[in-house]
């Protein structure tokens, strides 16, 4: 990291400071005996944070089934945490709102009211515990941008403008400033006190295997996919976002196609609610279907584009053989016993069979077993069935044989029995027992 950028971040007295009713709230969090009563009124006491709770809770949002009139009876129909991470958000982005300097923070507010949106979406599938945590992260990932906007400038301006996606933005950042917004971001959380679990959410979102607590990588992993969610959003080029989302819900949470769209929409439309709620315009009119329609025929494109390159995968796989030059030892194989070591040149060797040269020629359906050296000093041996032997073009030998893997024999010894071949190099050739 930049020691000279992390030292004028630290020390930025321009920096937005934590409001007061957050800072309240996060007192309240570090004490587990907090009292509903407590936390309502703090919050009722800020007559704006408080109209905005009721109009975020009466939303389709939560979807309460009653009509919620009071902070009282908010904090008893949603619980305390829901409540005080709710707090927390708007007075947090309230404040950073009000910094409106260099880079284009509408496109930066709407990320975050999709990222927020789609996270609470997504936990409440696979982690509901922990759903308002993973809110109030996605809501405050990608603050160190503020942060780095707000120390740089220009400087930064021009940065982010550059980044085409938003993982494109963490490469540019690392070559041309030396620390990333996640860094920058992290700074500030430190230095806000924020909980711990938001703390490493805004440094890690884009790594959450390196965060080591199991409960806050989950949160970490969440947050990290709402914001690739965010860009089928807020990117003009949706195609690419919307396959990678798609294959990312299936690999990690075994989530297919139709119902991962059917989370998608559930994103847009509930970040059309919750957006006017923190004072940021979205086009409510763009709905998932609507950038689905538009982006079908490039889909179209990439889906055929992936099937090809499994398919080319699997011929590889298949074709694919490691070219080999030297000579090895083979022990012919007859009714489970070994024979004399034979010393041949290897030709080519794939997981599935190997390719020999032999100046004697190998009965097809006969079987000899190979030893590899591996790591440690041990050694696999491995049974091959000779399917071809083919005699060179002029007739007679040297002979090309082809076998075919029939097992990996077992280092306990059973099996056919193994003679020790490796004091045996200089073994002459010899022809296979019959």
């Amino acid at each position: 990291m930049n020691q000279s950028l992390k030292d004028r971040v630290r020390n930025c007295t321009t920096l937005p400071s934590l409001p007061a009713a957050a800072l309240s709230v996060l007192q309240l969090t570090e004490n587990d005996s907090t009292g509903m009563d407590e936390l309502a009124k703090i919050i009722s006491v800020d007559a704006a944070l408080s109209a905005r709770i009721l109009r975020a809770i009466n939303s389709s949002f939560y979807g309460l089934e009653q009509k919620v009139t009071s902070i009282n009876q908010a904090v008893v129909l949603l619980g305390l945490h829901a409540v005080k991470t709710l707090v927390l958000g708007f007075s947090l982005v309230s404040n950073l709102t009000t910094q409106k300097r260099g880079f284009n923070h509408l496109t930066y507010w709407r990320r975050s009211m999709y990222s927020a949106t789609a996270s609470r979406v997504i936990a409440g599938r696979v982690l509901p515990s922990r759903a308002d945590d993973c809110f109030v992260g996605a809501l405050l990932m990608d603050l160190g941008a503020l942060v780095l906007d707000q120390v740089l400038g220009a400087q930064y301006s021009a940065v982010y403008e550059r980044a085409k996606t938003h993982s494109d933005l963490l490469i540019l950042e690392t070559h041309a400033l030396g620390m990333t917004h996640a860094e920058a971001g992290a700074i500030l959380a430190e230095h806000w006190k924020l909980p711990e679990v938001l703390r490493m959410v805004i440094e890690h979102h884009h790594g959450p295997q390196n965060v080591e607590d199991f409960v806050s990588r989950k949160v970490c992993e969440i947050v990290a996919l709402a914001g690739r969610c965010s860009d089928v959003f807020v990117t003009d080029n949706p195609a690419e976002s919307i396959a990678s989302v798609r294959r990312a819900f299936l690999e990690q949470y075994q989530v297919r196609e139709i119902e991962c769209d059917a989370l998608l929409c559930d994103v847009g439309q509930k970040t059309a609610e919750l957006a006017p709620l923190f004072e940021v315009k979205v086009n409510a009119s763009v709905n998932y279907e609507a950038i689905v329609a538009k982006a079908s025929e490039r889909l179209l494109e990439l889906s055929l584009a992936e099937q090809a390159e499994g398919a080319a995968q699997v011929n590889r796989r298949k074709a694919a053989r490691i070219r080999r030059d030297g000579n090895i030892l083979l022990m012919p194989c007859r009714q489970g016993m070994l024979g004399q070591p034979v010393q041949v040149r290897l030709k080519d060797l794939s997981s599935g069979g190997i390719g020999i040269v032999h100046v004697q020629p190998i009965e097809k359906g006969s079987q000899f077993v190979i030893q590899l050296p591996q790591p440690g000093g041990t050694t696999k041996s491995l049974l091959y069935t000779v399917v071809r032997c083919d005699p060179a073009p002029s007739g007679g030998g040297p002979y090309s044989i082809g076998a075919e893997l029939a097992c990996v024999l077992k280092a306990d010894g059973t099996g056919p029995k193994q003679p020790d071949i490796s004091r045996a190099p200089n073994t002459p050739r010899a022809r296979v027992l019959k």
